[in-house]
């Protein structure tokens, strides 16, 4: 099992990338931030696992709640980041938590986003449940599938006819809506030994950008999210005509105050190992 293609993704431009915009990116997802934080629930003197701990706002949550946290992100850039507001309050590991192993059991695994990038997703969560002490905590959010999350489906309907050639998406491939499909996910997880699983469905507003309007929320999408890596490799002519395009499809998002949202879809996702 390896994970090298995401690995060397987040160790490079999308790892700088999301250090740099640590601040919009927390407020892009601070409703689901806000979610996962109203069902951890009482975690004093537990020991956490935060998969996918990036850039450390979650970390730094958990300890305000008194757990003892441990931290695993990929992202060598992300993680410095999350060490300096942490301040030596949490473990954290450069590693893989598909194949990462503790000292110690733990006694929940969470994470925002952080678990579904790994390419044998079974022998993953087997691996997260092999940390964990029987009866922990499993809560994480994900991505529901892109067409419902119009901050997703929006931008890549104007976008698509300048990437007429662009492969459509293999659909549980590692990426953001790897688990989008609630069979399938249940599947995984009751298959690596966990058990009363909820899995609900939870819309919010995306903000692509909390002030400056449809321009700011242009330049978000051109850096962060699907469009910015369909357009990656584009040339500079092409980007900036994507550019245009997008101000005008995220206009429907603009706010009065320079705010712009679209919608968001996700899953929560609550179980115990068994």
């Amino acid at each position: 099992m390896s994970n090298d293609a995401q690995i060397d993704y987040w160790n490079g431009r999308a790892g700088e990338k999301w250090r740099a915009m640590q601040d919009d990116l927390d407020a892009m997802l601070a409703p689901v931030t806000a979610a996962l934080m109203a069902r951890v629930g009482d975690v004093s003197g537990a020991a956490v696992l935060d998969i996918g701990c990036g850039t450390g706002q979650t970390c730094l949550l958990l300890l305000d709640k008194g757990a003892a946290v441990t931290g695993v992100d990929v992202s060598e850039p992300m993680l410095a980041l999350a060490g300096e507001r942490t301040d030596g309050r949490a473990a954290l590991h450069k590693a893989d938590a598909s194949t990462w192993r503790g000292d110690a059991p733990l006694d929940m695994a969470f994470s925002r986003f952080g678990v579904m990038f790994f390419d044998d997703p079974h022998a993953a969560f087997a691996n997260i449940a092999a940390n964990l002490n029987p009866g922990a905590r499993l809560l994480f959010a994900c991505w529901r599938p892109a067409k419902d999350n119009e901050w997703v489906s929006r931008p890549l309907a104007v976008l698509a006819p300048l990437m007429p050639d662009m492969p459509a998406p293999e659909p549980h491939a590692p990426g953001p809506f790897a688990f989008a499909d609630k069979d399938r996910l249940t599947g995984i997880l009751e298959g690596a030994g966990f058990g009363d699983l909820r899995i609900e469905p939870l819309d919010f507003d995306v903000t692509l950008a909390r002030t400056g309007g449809v321009e700011a929320a242009a330049r978000f999408t051109l850096q962060i999210g699907p469009a910015a890596a369909a357009l990656a490799e584009q040339e500079e002519a092409v980007r900036d005509y994507a550019r245009t395009l997008l101000e005008d499809a995220l206009s429907k998002g603009a706010q009065a105050d320079g705010a712009v949202k679209l919608g968001g879809a996700i899953w929560v996702v609550e179980g115990v190992l068994r």
